[in-house]
């Protein structure tokens, strides 16, 4: 993936219920290039049709690792493949940069996914909540100001 694809990851994205404007993926897409797999998949006719972010870890509790972070294929051209050979670049990565694990989060609602990781070999492991908090955000300025 190069900053150029920005264009085409964004209209993925959004396929897959994460919309983003174009200029957010390119500052990203640099960045995130340097430590991380980003791979753009194309069709035959040099169509962009997926992509895939892995990122390399190592977690204290549980060693190194890649997390799956991004999957999108296209639903004009998904049953073909695509998805699988993602994720196959991904495992040869994962092995030669000596990572233990590859793992993946899947969104419950995404049902065709529960579906597909599975039939990858990959076993669901456990079930969590996800939490997130924006810092310096609006909750802990309020939290600041009630407390003075």
């Amino acid at each position: 993936m190069v900053e150029g694809d920005a264009e085409v990851v964004a209209e993925l994205a959004t396929e897959l219920g994460y919309p983003n404007e174009i200029e957010a993926i390119h500052r990203r897409i640099r960045p995130i290039g340097q430590t991380d797999l980003l791979l753009v998949v194309a069709d035959a006719s040099d169509k962009p049709v997926g992509f895939i972010q892995a990122h390399r870890v190592c977690i204290i509790e549980v060693g190194f690792r890649v997390e799956i972070l991004g999957l999108v294929v296209s639903s004009s051209a998904r049953r073909k493949g695509i998805a699988r050979m993602l994720i196959g670049e991904v495992e040869l990565w994962a092995q030669k940069i000596g990572a233990e694990v590859v793992s993946v989060r899947s969104n419950t609602k995404r049902a065709e996914a529960h579906l597909f990781y599975p039939a990858m070999g990959y076993k669901q492991i456990k079930t969590q909540a996800v939490y997130e908090k924006r810092p310096g955000g609006r909750e802990s300025k309020k939290l600041e100001e009630s407390e003075k």
